[in-house]
Parts: C-alpha cells; structure tokens; sequence
C-alpha cells in the first residue's frame, strides 16, 4: 500500500496555484483515498464529504480552492473526489486480493449510495417538520394560556419568559426554584466571549494568546473577511464542535480562526421580524431600534430578549409596555 507523488508535483500549474495548505489537504486526502482502496476496495466509491475534510483539519474554503485548480473534482452535492494522473499523484501498488473498483463501478455504488440517502433523508425531514409544526402549535397555546391566566390573577400584562425552564415538575410548588433564563445564559456567555468560545473548541493545544488575537481579528475584520459578533463567533465554535469526531484532527483554535473557517458553521441572522397590529402599527425591527436599543446600553439587548418581545406581542401584550419592561431590564442588568 503505498502512493506516488511524481518528482515534478511541485512544479505542476495546478498545485503551484494552490496554497501550501491547499496542497496538504490534498495529500492527506490522496492517501486517505488510497488506504480506504486497500481496504476496502469492494465497497469505497473514491469519494469523500466535507466532514472527512473537517476531520483531517480542512476547510470548505480549501476545498473550493482545489477544485478551481483541477486538484478536486465534484462527484455531488457536497461530495468530491481526488484527481491523480502522471506527474501530479497516483495510487500505488496493492497488497490486497481483491481488486479495486473501476470508474464504472464505483460510480454505479455512488449513485446507489445517493438514492439511498435521499429517500432516508426525505422520510426523516418529513418527520421532522410534522414534529416541529406541532411543537409550534402547542406552544403558541400554552403562550396564550399562561397570558390569560397572569391577566386574569394579577391584572398585569406581563408574560413569563416561555423558555425558561424549571427545575421541579411542578414550577409553583414549594420549594420550587426556576433555572436561569435564556437570555441570562445568553448574557453569562457574553461576559467573557473568548473564554466561552476557548473552553467550547474541541481542542486546547496551541497559544491561548494567538487564538485570543485571532478572535480579535475575527470580530474586527481581516483579509477580506467581514466582521462578525463575538455572538455569532461563539455559535460558530460550538457548531463546529459538534462536527468534530476526533478532537486530535481539529486545528489549532489559532488557525482554525485565521484561516476564516468559523464561516463555514456561522450561525443565520435572526429573521426580519414584522407585526401589524389592529390599529395599523407595523410592529418590526426599525420599531424595536427605536423604542428599545436606543434607549439601553449597547450590548444589554439581547436575541433572546427580542425573541421574547415578539412572542409577547403576539399574544396581545402590549409593545409599549413590553418595550418598558425590557429597558428597565436592561438598565438594571448594566447597573450590576
């Protein structure tokens, strides 16, 4: 089992336009190919997906990088295969008694494995959109429910915090004590966004100092990279920390920060939100800059807290009212 690097691959165009990171992620994969030939040559397609990338250290961007320079080639959505050929890379000899698959072959297997993957893939989906849509239902009931009942017993408008939870079956019952709110979970993470962010990577080897300057430059904008909030930063690290199946394959956090990869798990923006109320008043996010983030400190108004504010004013709570009610929540978690 081995691989043949020819003695001009550095000099040929393809891998002279690549990076020298580039060039290493297409090594590493060229001999992973080779070893999943040699063993196991009656079932693997010579494809690889992104997450086998990420398991080895590399990145989407290196990925796209290889493939408009002819060193990957797409075998699917999200599927891509190694190109070898005199004087770049080939496979070497095999061991093996059984053959490798042919092109013909291999791709007979890929377009079985996809089709398979789809239809598993469609009845799951399917079950997941019945389970949310029903999710969602309950929900807006028991959102209501709670504002009813608060109204009807207080005379208040005030509606709890829907996603807070308790930690005893029965939160009125004695002795009962409620867990942290979203949004202070949210604020704690905040407080220190690096050591949140450092204490999620999956691997903590490496200068704590480089990555804290790597995070820096992260947040600020660099190499024509757009700048991103230490909040979306953090969502970034603890997606890719799920993705990884083998801490000692991730990168350095450092690196892993420079080289832009926390695009690839960058959590979506909140979605635009709108609200017309019975008197005409559209209720979205200008509305919110203006009667709430102008009127609190920066940083002190939370996702949670808008997603809470909109929950409640779909209730029928009142958004001047609720809109008080933040800022002074806000005022007084800046005051601590």
């Amino acid at each position: 089992m081995s691989v043949n690097f020819d003695s001009t691959f550095g000099f040929d165009p393809a891998v002279q336009d690549s990076s020298m990171a580039a060039r290493g992620l297409y090594a590493t994969m060229v001999t992973w190919c080779d070893h999943q030939i040699y063993t196991r040559p009656d079932s693997f397609d010579g494809t690889f997906d992104l997450k086998r990338v990420r398991s080895v250290g590399g990145t989407v961007r290196l990925v796209r990088e290889l493939v408009e320079n002819g060193l990957f080639e797409e075998a699917g959505e999200g599927v891509y295969r190694v190109v070898t050929r005199r004087g770049l890379a080939v496979f070497g000899s095999f061991k093996n008694q059984k053959k490798p698959l042919t092109p013909e072959e291999a791709a007979e297997l890929h377009e079985k494995k996809v089709v398979a993957g789809h239809a598993g893939g469609k009845a799951s989906g399917e079950s997941r959109r019945a389970k949310a849509e029903a999710d969602a239902k309950q929900n807006e009931a028991d959102a209501k429910q709670t504002a009813s009942t608060s109204t009807k017993q207080t005379g208040s408008t005030t509606v709890p915090n829907q996603t807070m939870p308790s930690s005893s079956p029965d939160p009125s019952g004695p002795g009962s004590k409620q867990t942290a709110s979203v949004a202070e979970v949210e604020a704690r993470a905040l407080a220190d966004p690096f050591a949140t962010a450092w204490n999620a990577y999956p691997k903590h080897t490496g200068s704590r100092r480089e990555a804290e300057k790597a995070w820096a430059a992260a947040v600020a904008g660099h190499d024509g990279t757009s700048a991103v909030t230490e909040a979306q930063l953090i969502g970034a690290v603890i997606a890719y920390a799920k993705t990884v199946d083998d801490p000692r394959y991730a990168p350095n956090m450092s690196r892993w920060l420079r080289q832009g990869a926390y695009m690839d798990t960058m959590p979506s923006q909140p979605k635009p939100y709108r609200h017309a109320l019975p008197d005409g008043t559209v209720i979205d996010d200008r509305w919110i800059t203006g009667h709430i983030r102008d009127h609190v400190p920066v940083g002190t108004f939370t996702d949670a807290m808008r997603a809470d504010f909109w929950a409640s004013v779909k209730t029928g709570i009142d958004p001047e009212q609720k809109a008080k009610e933040i800022i002074n929540e806000c005022q007084r978690k800046a005051s601590r």
